[in-house]
């Protein structure tokens, strides 16, 4: 094992030599930085990010700005061996801007997309025309209405999910959190009822009973589907296999069928219940559902000549993108948030003081639909603190457009004086060839440090000051991406803000977030790298964020 790790990189090193006289990046003066062997944005290499390209490589998943750094540029050049196709990695704010609005030289790499069509074409998927029907469907959807129901359904599951909290007290006067698991239930029922009309408590009930002739519960459908296994195993592997009795994969195989079957059973009992409101002259049943009811009706609509029509696999493609982007990506940023803030405690009190004004008397145990415009703009550090732990930890850290023409574009290079600062930052083009892939590196562009252009050298510390505006500081709102940018920016951004900043303004309000007891000894450095590691998946996904909570005693 030993002589594998010494003479990989010694292998690789000539190899990779050998194969760039042959395969030159064409982008002009920009830095090479190699191969790359397998394509940075398909799920193959999500699945294999934890371990592949090795810590040296171009494509690195955690190598954020070191690259740029080693190579003095906010762009680098290289290419993939199959298909000899030049990629070119960007973590330049200008350059990126004028990639997201130019969408007829820049489309989105669909391809990509294709593990999530389980059920049919989706808005996440598709481009142009198509994607322009996707969006008008259900765009309108996501206005201030969904945001307050967000805002309201976060409250009362918020209730149920901290009674349930307050009776797993230990003998030390704390909870023991585990965020990822928690946060993503909250998240799911909370975008199940906002988004679509379906309303459950915390607790569910596991009666064999409440099944209801289905296979799977609806929580544990979508959840399992969401997985990057799943969707490959979906993707690539043949149904035959699932009779061929084979040990341990035959069964994989068949129960990920079993799970994608279920949820889509789930979904078509939604869109009933949509048709059967629609039916009944009633618009959501009083559950929120907007998301719902938009596709169920644009699926009426005829598809030829109609800019508002769906397929009925249309629909429930949609359906299941919405699901996992609802909950997935909120999740696991709130994770890193609260993480952050059990490191940070100077950051939380000062939320917490935020939270004294907006609610001096304790948390609400219902909210109105005049709650969300109450408290949302009052909760600004709150708000702040969400955004500057998506800096540092961006749900999707990457992705890619294909160049459909030639173009040229602008990054910059830089060197760094005696004191290790970058200094004579110096504009330069890039010459960019129809078929060359352009990747995103939205890690890297919020770490980038160049103090003239984007977020400075203390790019690594958690700061979240640096999201709010004052008299003489605006910040940089094109080098934030991680609610991408364009035509193509999310479009359920302000319901995950408003879901995210109930979420952490009450749990600070309620609870203090301290550490685990494991890492209560060891040095700083060392508690933030256990506590807040990540993998690759569709969503970056933290790994072993715990956390203790402990009761304020001013809360009621």
């Amino acid at each position: 094992m030993m002589l594998f790790y010494v003479f990989l990189p010694v292998v690789t090193y000539f190899v990779t030599r050998a194969v760039m006289r042959s395969f030159r990046p064409e982008f002009g003066g920009c830095p090479n930085a190699g191969i790359l062997w397998l394509h940075p944005f398909r799920a193959l290499s999500l699945f294999v990010g934890r371990w592949f390209p090795l810590h040296y490589q171009i494509g690195y998943y955690r190598s954020e700005f070191r690259f740029y750094n080693k190579y003095g540029s906010t762009a680098l050049g290289s290419v993939l061996p199959w298909g000899a196709t030049p990629t070119l990695w960007l973590a330049d704010a200008q350059a990126i801007k004028a990639i997201t609005c130019d969408v007829s030289v820049f489309e989105k790499d669909v391809e990509a997309y294709e593990v999530l069509h389980v059920y049919g074409r989706s808005m996440i998927g598709t481009e142009g025309a198509e994607w322009k029907r996707h969006r008008r469907v259900a765009g309108s959807a996501f206005n201030e209405g969904i945001n307050a129901l967000a805002w309201m359904e976060t409250t009362r599951i918020l209730k149920e999910w901290t009674e349930e909290l307050d009776s797993q007290v230990g003998s030390n006067g704390t909870i023991s959190l585990s965020t990822v698991e928690d946060l993503t239930q909250l998240t799911l029922l909370i975008v199940a009822c906002a988004g679509f009309g379906r309303r459950e408590p915390w607790k569910e009930d596991i009666s064999t009973a409440t099944l209801g002739g289905h296979k799977l519960r609806f929580r544990a459908a979508v959840l399992r589907s969401v997985a990057i296994e799943s969707l490959l195993i979906n993707s690539f592997a043949p149904s035959w296999l699932a009779r061929l009795r084979l040990p341990w994969v035959s069964r994989i195989v068949s129960e990920t069928s079993d799970t994608y079957e279920a949820l889509r059973v789930h979904m078509l009992d939604l869109v009933s219940l949509s048709r059967a409101w629609m039916v009944d002259g009633k618009v959501d049943s009083g559950m929120g559902a907007g998301i719902l009811r938009n596709l169920v009706e644009a699926s009426t609509n005829e598809l030829d000549g109609d800019r508002k029509s769906l397929t009925d696999d249309e629909v429930l493609s949609d359906i299941f993108t919405f699901l996992i982007a609802g909950h997935e990506t909120s999740a696991h940023a709130l994770s890193f948030a609260i993480g952050l803030l059990a490191l940070y405690p100077d950051v939380q009190d000062k939320i917490f003081k935020e939270t004294l004004d907006v609610w001096p008397h304790g948390l609400p145990e219902i909210a109105t639909p005049a709650s969300y415009k109450e408290c949302m703009p009052k909760l600004v550090y709150t708000l702040a603190t969400l955004h500057e732990s998506m800096r540092l930890f961006p749900p999707l850290s990457r992705f890619a457009k294909v160049t459909r023409a030639e173009t040229t574009l602008v990054a910059r290079r830089f060197i760094r004086n005696k004191a290790g600062q970058p200094d004579k930052v110096k504009a330069f083009s890039i010459p960019v060839e129809p078929g060359s892939i352009v990747i995103v590196d939205i890690m890297a562009l919020h770490r980038n440090p160049l103090a003239a252009l984007y977020w400075g050298e203390d790019v690594e510390e958690f700061k979240p000051e640096r999201f709010i505006d004052t008299e003489t500081y605006s910040w940089p709102r094109d080098a934030f991406f991680t609610f991408s940018g364009g035509a193509r920016s999310c479009v359920g951004q302000r319901f995950a803000l408003a879901e995210g900043v109930c979420i952490l303004a009450s749990l600070v309000r309620r609870y203090e977030i301290i550490l685990p007891s494991h890492l209560v000894e060891k040095p700083f450095e060392e508690q933030r790298r256990l506590l807040l590691r990540w993998k690759p998946g569709l969503t970056i996904v933290p790994m072993d964020c715990r956390v203790r909570l402990r009761r304020r005693g001013s809360c009621p």
